[in-house]
Protein backbone atom coordinates (compact mmCIF):
# COMPACT_ATOMS: atom_id res chain seq x y z
CA UNK A 1 0.00 0.00 0.00
CA UNK A 2 2.95 2.30 0.61
CA UNK A 3 3.64 2.33 -3.15
CA UNK A 4 0.51 4.39 -3.70
CA UNK A 5 1.56 7.23 -1.41
CA UNK A 6 2.32 10.60 -2.98
CA UNK A 7 4.25 13.58 -1.68
CA UNK A 8 3.25 17.17 -2.34
CA UNK A 9 4.68 20.39 -0.99
CA UNK A 10 2.54 23.52 -0.97
CA UNK A 11 4.12 26.97 -0.79
CA UNK A 12 2.17 29.33 1.47
CA UNK A 13 2.29 33.05 0.58
CA UNK A 14 2.45 34.29 4.18
CA UNK A 15 4.23 32.91 7.24
CA UNK A 16 2.20 30.38 9.20
CA UNK A 17 1.68 31.19 12.88
CA UNK A 18 2.25 28.56 15.57
CA UNK A 19 -1.46 28.54 16.36
CA UNK A 20 -2.31 27.95 12.68
CA UNK A 21 0.26 25.11 12.49
CA UNK A 22 -1.33 23.47 15.54
CA UNK A 23 -4.80 23.82 14.00
CA UNK A 24 -3.53 22.43 10.69
CA UNK A 25 -1.84 19.44 12.35
CA UNK A 26 -4.99 18.63 14.33
CA UNK A 27 -7.17 18.78 11.22
CA UNK A 28 -4.89 16.74 8.96
CA UNK A 29 -3.92 14.13 11.55
CA UNK A 30 -7.59 13.17 11.77
CA UNK A 31 -8.13 13.23 7.98
CA UNK A 32 -8.33 9.84 6.24
CA UNK A 33 -5.69 9.41 3.53
CA UNK A 34 -3.12 11.75 5.11
CA UNK A 35 -0.10 9.74 6.27
CA UNK A 36 2.26 12.53 7.28
CA UNK A 37 2.29 16.32 7.36
CA UNK A 38 5.19 18.68 7.97
CA UNK A 39 4.93 22.43 8.36
CA UNK A 40 7.60 25.08 7.96
CA UNK A 41 7.26 28.85 8.11
CA UNK A 42 5.95 29.11 4.54
CA UNK A 43 5.32 25.57 3.36
CA UNK A 44 3.21 22.54 4.10
CA UNK A 45 4.37 19.10 2.93
CA UNK A 46 1.91 16.24 2.82
CA UNK A 47 2.33 12.49 2.25
CA UNK A 48 -1.07 11.16 1.22
CA UNK A 49 -2.89 8.29 -0.43
CA UNK A 50 -4.49 9.64 -3.63
CA UNK A 51 -7.09 6.86 -3.54
CA UNK A 52 -8.45 8.24 -0.26
CA UNK A 53 -7.95 11.99 -0.64
CA UNK A 54 -7.17 14.14 -3.68
CA UNK A 55 -4.73 17.00 -4.01
CA UNK A 56 -7.73 19.24 -4.68
CA UNK A 57 -9.29 18.25 -1.33
CA UNK A 58 -6.01 19.01 0.46
CA UNK A 59 -5.87 22.44 -1.20
CA UNK A 60 -9.47 23.10 -0.19
CA UNK A 61 -8.71 22.17 3.43
CA UNK A 62 -5.71 24.51 3.46
CA UNK A 63 -7.81 27.39 2.10
CA UNK A 64 -10.56 26.74 4.66
CA UNK A 65 -7.91 27.26 7.33
CA UNK A 66 -7.19 30.67 5.78
CA UNK A 67 -3.90 29.80 4.09
CA UNK A 68 -3.17 31.24 0.63
CA UNK A 69 -1.35 28.75 -1.58
CA UNK A 70 1.02 29.83 -4.36
CA UNK A 71 0.30 27.72 -7.39
CA UNK A 72 3.39 27.24 -9.53
CA UNK A 73 2.04 25.73 -12.71
CA UNK A 74 3.50 25.10 -16.16
CA UNK A 75 2.23 28.42 -17.51
CA UNK A 76 4.10 30.50 -14.94
CA UNK A 77 7.23 28.37 -15.51
CA UNK A 78 7.02 29.00 -19.25
CA UNK A 79 6.57 32.71 -18.60
CA UNK A 80 9.72 32.76 -16.44
CA UNK A 81 11.68 30.96 -19.16
CA UNK A 82 10.39 33.39 -21.78
CA UNK A 83 11.38 36.37 -19.64
CA UNK A 84 14.84 34.86 -19.03
CA UNK A 85 15.28 34.33 -22.80
CA UNK A 86 14.32 37.95 -23.47
CA UNK A 87 16.80 39.19 -20.85
CA UNK A 88 19.56 37.01 -22.30
CA UNK A 89 18.83 38.27 -25.79
CA UNK A 90 19.02 41.86 -24.50
CA UNK A 91 22.28 41.20 -22.62
CA UNK A 92 24.06 39.03 -25.19
CA UNK A 93 22.35 39.91 -28.47
CA UNK A 94 21.23 37.38 -31.03
CA UNK A 95 24.68 35.85 -31.52
CA UNK A 96 25.75 32.41 -30.41
CA UNK A 97 27.27 32.34 -26.91
CA UNK A 98 30.92 31.40 -26.68
CA UNK A 99 32.77 31.10 -23.38
CA UNK A 100 35.70 33.09 -24.79
CA UNK A 101 33.39 35.99 -25.67
CA UNK A 102 31.87 36.06 -22.19
CA UNK A 103 35.20 36.57 -20.40
CA UNK A 104 36.12 40.25 -20.70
Amino acid sequence: MEDYLQYKSFHIQESISKEKIKELMTKFNSTPGINKIDCASQSVSVVYNPYEISEKEILKSLSVLGLTISIDDKKSFKNRLKKMAEENKKDFGGKRLDCCDLIT
